[in-house]
Order: C-alpha cells, then structure tokens, then sequence
C-alpha cells in the first residue's frame, strides 16, 4: 500500500493545512459520502472479478453445481482452458515491451534527452517496475483492472528510493461517474489496507490505536480482498492483541486550486505569485492574471482522519496511483477482461466433460437380466460374472434365462455440442490456436504469423490502455527525477559493452516541457527477432554500404545471448584499435588513385617548373635589356660629350688661329708702316 512510504518525510511544500476550507469532521463526511455513493458499482464489479480469478486458477465450479454433482455421484471435471489463453496475452505484453523517451520541446530540431531517459531506465530498473507493470496487465487481462503505485520511499532511502509496486484491484474503490480508459478523468480513489495494527502503529506512531480502524468501511464488503482474506481479530487492546487486523483507508482526490501569474518586467519570464505577492505586483501596475489548477489531496482514514492532511509527490492532477482498463461495458460503467466471456463456454466445456464421464460410468458393464433361479449359486454369479478368469455356475437349461441388458446411447447430437463448447472458449475471445500455440497442422510460416498477428489486433485495446498507462507513468517519473532526485546522485548509463555513472544535476535537465514516446524496446524478444528477419532480407542489398560502426548497431538486434554479443563486439573493438594503431593498407582502387594522383602532380610540377623558367628568362632579358639600354645609355653619353670636347678643341684652334691671323695681319701693316 501507498502509505508503505515514510509519511513523515513528505516535504513540507506539500503540506496543506486549509484543504477545501474544511475542517476534518466536514472532510471526514464528504470523503465518507464519495466512498458509499462509489461502493455498490465496485462491490458489482469485485464479484464478478473474484469469479474471474476463480476461473484463471482452475476454481470453475460453483458450490451449488458441486454439491448438486456429489449427490447425484457424478464427477467433478476440470479442463481450464482459460488460463493458456491469459498467459498467452501477458506472454505478448512480456515479450514486447516499451519504453519511454523524453524529448525536448523546443525550436529547430529536437532529440531525446539521453541523460533523462537514461534516469528514468535507472528508476524503473531500480524499482523492479518491468515486472510490476506485467502483474498489473495480468489483472488487467483477468479483471479489467490493474493498478501500480509510482513514488520514492523515504525509509530505505533518506533521499528517496524508486519505488513502483502492483497494487490490489480488489482494494480499490474509485470515482463511479469516471469513464474514460485508465479512469483518466476520475476526481477520487480510495484504497482499502488491513494490516495487524502493530504495523499501523509503526507508520502512525503519534495516533491512537482505537483510531486505527475503519469498521465503516469494512460494512461494506471490502474486507474480503484478493491479497488477504484473513479474518479480522475483534476485541483486545493494542497491549493485549498487537496482531489484531485492522482497516486503514488512504484517500485522494483531486481539488482545485487557485493562484496568480505575472510577467517579470526585467527578464520576461513568468512568475508564479501568491495572493500577497500578486496585490502588490497590481499595485506596482503590473498585470496579474489569476488562474487554477487541479491538484492532489491526500487523508489517511480510520474512525477519523488520522495525522494532517498532505499530497504525494506527484505532477499536478495525477494521483500516482495508475490504472490500467481492458474492455469496458458502457452499460454499467465497469471494466472487464479477456476472461469474463470465455466464463460460459468454460462452464459448458466442465459439465460435458463431467456429463460424459457419468454416462461412461453409468454404462452397463456386461450386466445382464437374469429369472431367479438360474443359478446355481446367486451370490457366486454376481461376483464371478464380470471376472474373466472365473466361472459363473449355472442351473441345467439356466442360460435360456439370462439375457443381456441392453446398451445405453448417448444423445444424438451431443458430441457436436461438446465440440461446439470447447471451440466456442477461442471463438468469444477471438484468439486463434495459432496465438496460443496449440494449433497442431502443418501451415504456411506467412498463414500463422497472419492469423497470431489477427489476435494481437483483437487485443489491440488492452495494449492500448498499457500505452497510455506508461505515457502517465513516464510523467511521474520525469516529476520525480526532475525535482527530487536531481541532486547530484550517481546515475547508471548502459552503453554497449559497458555501464558508466554519471551525476544527475538540475544543470543537465532542465526544467522544460518535454513530449513523452513510449517506443519499441529495442531488448524485447519479439522485437529482436522481427527486427533480424527484416535485416536479414536487407543485408545482402546493403553489404557494401555497411560500415565497421555500423555493425555494432545491428548486433543489438541479433536474437543470440547478450553476453556472447558482448563478446563479440569486445572482440571487434579490440581488432579496430589494433588496426587504427597501424597504417592502413591500401586497396587496389586506392593503388590506382594515388598513381594517377601522382602523375598529376608531377604533370603539375612539370608544368610550374616550366613556367618558372619562362617567367625566369623572360627576367633575365628584362635586364639584359636594361643593362643593353644603359650601355647604350652611357656610350651616347660619352659620344655626346666627345663632340663637345672636339667642338671646343676646335673653337679654340679657330680662335688661335684667328689670332695668329691677326698678330700677322698687325706684322704685315707694322712692316708696311715701317717701309
């Protein structure tokens, strides 16, 4: 039961002391009031599911049809065809389970959060919950009910211990106007415990031990439960009889809760407020909007509540208690399972067999009608008359008085009725031999797979309530992982060939909406083996496209043991590293490649050797020409200068001899002045 876990470690956040605004006499009423009002369409229901149990286990007679057989001398026969047929259902659910995947939502593309589903695969493995959930679809399956509690247990860890654990559907009582698949949409639960009352004290230390005891709810045919049927201990005190079995009924029910929004002026973000917080953001002038909320409430009942008023640790409008419905009677608003059609059938099956068998045993036996006297000896001839070995003495003429009495027959018909009710057991339920695996004919593979996957869509609704049922389970659990066990405990990570720890922090998690996936396990048998038959079609078609990374993918989904995959993949991961640490050798392909890739690099070479070339002598003219052109230069240069100097040499010739010309002209005119 739910109050297994330390009610003295619930937070104090969680506490609610104006619940409804009632106080606890009124509360007590008004949870009293919802329990008889819901009682008589669940004491219906336990009936018919206590006659379901009964059936799956092979108890398919009544007292009455028992006590009719025993003085009519006729055998009681028990065939249970039931059970194959639920444990063919629960095996489908074992061999393809789910899990869940949480992924972001946020802009752009998303992927799964590995880390939180991770965390959440370490919950539930932790708490043992894969078998859980199978025992809650078992009831499912037979009932029409099944039930689990998701929470953290306080005592066997100060920190809180994952904790998920199938819940009695017999003990329940629920909200009877709820309609919907998994009782989705009802408002209030109550659970119905006995325990001995030294176990009540342990979890109730401080309360009264005459407290501890609703004898109001035991009226009411609650008491006789699935679990434990054991009668209950009256009078004594606590001190006298501490074994005494009392009745403890935990409540919850959902209320609806008011509070205040507002946008923060400096980052944007929206803010929760309380009423105080909400008038004083209006007075600043910032807008508040006020809106509500269902929330969960919970109360611990025995003559009275008992301790304070709280709420489980659960998202908001989920109690943490999860049901899982099979097929329901519009009717009569309840939930029913594979098993309650297959009852009449059954019944009919039994008392064929059981009429069969009389009609075997009431069958004259070599009897025969006899005149008195014919005999020799009476007693002698009834006891050697059906003996082989002996002799019947008879009276001389004797045998003429003896007759043989005449045969019964059974009715004509009677066979093909009995065959009719065997047959009639898969016919109401629609599931095929084929599904059971009883079907003894040689048929196609394609024909069989055909006809089983037939009864999986006929089971289509029960597996459909578990979908749902593990979407709601998988919001429990990111509600308790993202603000309780975010606190930087070690989290188990499997990988491929090994297992890490990583620390769970609030930084890795954030605090987002997250859209949850119940997906294909890709470990669950039947998934394993239809994923390797598509591969193994697709294997040759891809065999020059698989990789070395790939292959570890596809040896997941290989149907051979885990441990000798592992080894495998060890081996195939040590022959990598060996390889990467040596250079590669290269394929012929690669040969041809690198040569050409060669000759274009030479080509390449060549060709910028010759332009280099090119571009050299093309500089060593630009400066022989330059030198060729300053030659010139120069030479001009000095030519220029040569006719100036010869130009001046001959100036000052002329000039002399001009000179000379004059001093000999002034000579000439002096000798002819002298004459």
């Amino acid at each position: 039961m739910a109050v297994d876990e330390n009610i003295k470690a619930s937070v104090a956040e969680t506490a609610v002391s104006d619940t409804s605004r009632l106080d606890k006499d009124s509360l007590l009423k008004k949870l009293k009031d919802w329990y008889k009002a819901d009682l008589p369409r669940v004491i219906d229901w336990r009936e018919q599911a206590r006659e379901d149990y009964a059936f799956y286990n092979g108890e398919q007679w009544s007292d009455a049809d028992k006590s009719a057989l025993t003085e009519q001398k006729r055998p009681i026969m028990t065939f249970n065809r039931v059970a194959p047929l639920v444990n063919a259902v629960i095996g489908a659910e074992i061999n393809n389970r789910r899990e869940v995947r949480y992924i972001p939502r946020e802009m752009g593309d998303a992927e799964a959060n590995e880390l939180l589903t991770n965390a959440a695969e370490w919950f539930r493995d932790e708490a043992g919950a894969e078998d859980e959930d199978s025992d809650a679809f078992e009831d499912n399956v037979i009932c029409g009910m099944g039930w689990t509690d998701t929470r953290l247990d306080f005592e066997l860890d100060p920190d809180g211990a994952p904790v998920v654990r199938r819940l009695d559907p017999l003990k329940f009582v629920w909200d009877a106007s709820a309609v919907k698949p998994n009782l989705e949409d009802a408002q209030h639960l109550f659970y119905v415990d006995e325990k001995p009352l030294s176990e009540w004290m342990a979890i109730f230390p401080d309360a009264d031990p005459e407290v501890l005891n609703a004898a109001w709810a035991k009226s009411g045919n609650t008491a006789a439960t699935h679990d434990n049927d054991e009668p209950s201990y009256e009078g004594g005190s606590y001190d006298e009889n501490p074994n005494k079995l009392c009745t403890i009924v935990e409540a919850r029910w959902l209320e609806t809760e008011h509070y205040y929004r507002a946008q923060d002026p400096q980052s944007g973000q929206m803010l929760e407020l309380d009423k105080e917080q909400a008038k004083q953001a209006s007075a600043a002038g910032i807008k508040v909007a006020k809106q509500s909320r269902k929330v969960v409430r919970r109360a611990f009942i025995g003559n009275g509540i008992i301790g304070d008023i709280d709420a489980p640790l659960v998202p908001s409008g989920m109690f943490g208690w999860e049901c899982i419905t099979g097929y329901r009677d519009k009717i009569k608003r309840q939930f029913y399972g594979v098993v309650r059609p297959t009852k009449d059938p059954q019944r009919w099956a039994n008392k064929f067999f059981s009429q069969v068998m009389f009609l075997l045993n009431s069958q004259s036996k070599g009897g025969i009608i006899a005149e008195r006297g014919a005999f020799e000896d009476d007693r002698q001839a009834e006891e050697s008359w059906a003996k082989a070995d002996s002799i019947t003495w008879a009276k001389n003429g004797g045998t003429s008085r003896i007759q043989p009495k005449p045969t019964a027959q059974f009715p004509t018909g009677f066979f093909a009725l009995f065959n009719e009710a065997k047959e009639a057991i898969n016919q109401v339920t629609g599931l095929s031999p084929e599904f059971i695996g009883t079907r003894e004919v040689d048929q196609a593979g394609v024909l069989e797979a055909q006809r089983r996957q037939s009864s999986l869509n006929l089971l289509a609704s029960l597996f459909n309530s578990l979908r749902r049922y593990r979407k709601r389970q998988g919001k429990i659990l990111l509600h308790l992982i993202q603000n309780y066990l975010a606190d930087g405990r070690l989290i188990r990570i499997v990988g491929d060939s090994k297992s890490e720890y990583v620390p769970l922090m609030r930084s890795n998690i954030a605090d987002v909406r997250y859209d949850i996936i119940i997906d294909d396990a890709p470990n669950s048998p039947n998934e394993k083996e239809r994923t390797w038959g598509i591969l193994q079609q697709m294997l040759p078609l891809l065999k020059d496209m698989i990789t070395p990374d790939m292959i570890f993918e596809i040896a997941k989904y290989t149907p051979l043991p885990a441990t000798l995959i592992d080894q495998w993949m060890k081996k195939l991961k040590e022959q990598q590293e060996a390889e990467a640490s040596q250079p590669p050798q290269p394929s012929p392909d690669e040969i041809k490649m690198q040569a050409e890739m060669q000759k274009h690099q030479m080509n390449m070479q060549a060709k910028q050797v010759d332009i280099e070339a090119k571009h050299q002598a093309a500089a060593t003219k630009q400066q022989t020409d330059a030198v060729s052109l300053f030659v010139d230069q120069q030479k001009a240069q000095l030519e220029l200068e040569t006719a100036q100097q010869k130009a001046e040499i001959e100036m000052v010739r002329v000039a002399n001899q001009a000179a000379q010309t004059s001093i000999r002209q002034q000579n000439a005119n002096t000798r002819r002045g002298d004459i």
